[in-house]
């Protein structure tokens, strides 16, 4: 029998449903578990594959569709919980992530106090490298800039970065050569 397994990771809860090609289900809830919320999530098809009388290899065999969701990226926004993370960025962008363009709640009131960002500005790092709207390298990414901040990430106890260039979706070169150099 196949099956299609949702799995929705909360911060308390991870729950399952698990619906064959005959439309019977089963719903399933487990512990989350934050620190690493993989645990929770293999829990739960452990459990799951006895409830079905199955082992777990035979169970995962016959899953031909998995969809998962999550509220762990959504309670970390609300808590400013989650991993110490540095922004490697565009030099002259770091501050994108703060100003929020895109969304100003209250625009004329001066009085406004904006959410503070999930990455602290002292964590927001601007690389000389840019691409243009075409994907074309206007200029090219200064490697040296990268390996003198490796030191500063380690002293720092920083746990993730996320690497975002501007226009980066049109052509990651740069990108991914900051992978390679911060790896």
């Amino acid at each position: 029998m196949k099956y299609k397994l949702g799995i929705d990771v909360g911060g308390t809860f991870t729950d399952f449903i698990l619906i064959s090609h005959s439309g019977e289900t089963f719903t399933h809830k487990t512990l989350s578990t934050p620190e690493d919320p993989s645990i929770g999530v293999i829990t739960g098809i452990h459990e799951l594959a006895s409830i079905t009388n199955s082992t777990f290899d035979e169970f995962v065999a016959r899953i031909e569709t998995i969809v998962h969701g999550t509220t762990v990226a959504t309670n970390a926004l609300l808590t400013l919980g989650g991993a110490k993370t540095a922004l490697i960025t565009t030099k002259g962008f770091r501050d994108a992530l703060e100003m929020r363009r895109g969304i100003r709640e209250e625009q004329y009131n001066n009085h406004y106090q904006n959410v503070t960002p999930l990455v602290p500005r002292y964590l927001r790092l601007g690389i000389e490298e840019r691409v243009d709207s075409q994907g074309n390298v206007l200029t090219t990414l200064n490697e040296s800039e990268i390996v003198s901040i490796v030191d500063y990430l380690k002293e720092e106890n920083i746990e993730a970065i996320a690497v975002c260039y501007l226009n980066a979706y049109l052509n990651n070169v740069h990108e991914e050569r900051t992978i390679q150099l911060l790896r």
